[in-house]
């Protein structure tokens, strides 16, 4: 079996059950419906299926000549045989390629060839036709190579949308080491904490003290009148 970089480093959000051998053999007919032998599918891309029907990684991003691209999801492979079919019908990918890995925006962006090597490709524009060099490109020599370039570039930290993902908690997390509070800031937060209540009771007095002397001079003025 082709041998394929450990996929717990991906830190998989979500992924689908190992397809067994019988399953992988009847993919032949979704990939050469006709029968002709002439597509197969990748020992590398067999093995990963035969470790997982696609899934989401929490490392998901890759460079490729110095841009940098993210995956949202590895297509299950009934998934990528339905979206092949639909592109071909509508001429937007020949036959002999099989799209394994979706873009945000579900949009096809990682293919493979539909033989014992499978050069993996990549189309940049999803609008672009597949005879545009511009925007498809050849990624790996194999799909081995293209699960090694995930992460390769040291920004795979795990996103905070990631961590929140409505698909549940992620297979294992980067040690975070928790910082000690800024001193300062809570010294200064304190203190004017303490100036705004010696500022309140001062206020308080002020008014107390003028509401016991109105009060007085009310009385006297009343004790005056009376007096009259």
């Amino acid at each position: 079996m082709t041998k394929l970089r450990n996929l717990r480093e991906l830190l998989w959000r979500r992924k689908g059950p190992p397809l067994p051998a019988s399953v992988l053999e009847a993919a032949k007919l979704k990939i050469d419906p006709d029968s002709t032998g002439k597509w197969i599918l990748p020992a590398a891309y067999r093995a990963f299926l035969s470790n997982m029907d696609g899934g989401r990684p929490g490392v998901r991003d890759f460079t490729h000549k110095g841009t940098t691209f993210e995956i949202e999801a590895f297509y299950t492979f009934a998934d990528a045989a339905q979206t092949a079919e639909r592109l071909r019908k509508a001429s937007r990918l020949p036959e002999g390629y099989l799209p394994v890995a979706v873009a945000e925006g579900n949009r096809p962006l990682v293919f493979v060839e539909l033989n014992e090597k499978g050069k993996v490709w990549i189309r940049t524009n999803h609008r672009a036709a597949w005879t545009d060099k511009k925007a498809v490109m050849s990624l790996a020599k194999n799909f081995s190579d293209f699960l090694d370039m995930l992460g390769s570039n040291n920004s795979s930290t795990l996103s905070t949308n990631m961590i929140a993902s409505p698909w549940g908690p992620i297979a294992s997390r980067p040690s975070l080491r928790r910082r000690a509070p800024d001193p300062k800031p809570v010294e200064e937060k304190k203190a004017t904490k303490k100036a705004t209540t010696k500022k309140k009771a001062t206020k308080k007095k002020a008014t107390k003290k003028a509401t016991t002397k109105k009060a007085t001079t009310k009385k006297a003025t009343t004790k005056k009148a009376t007096t009259k």
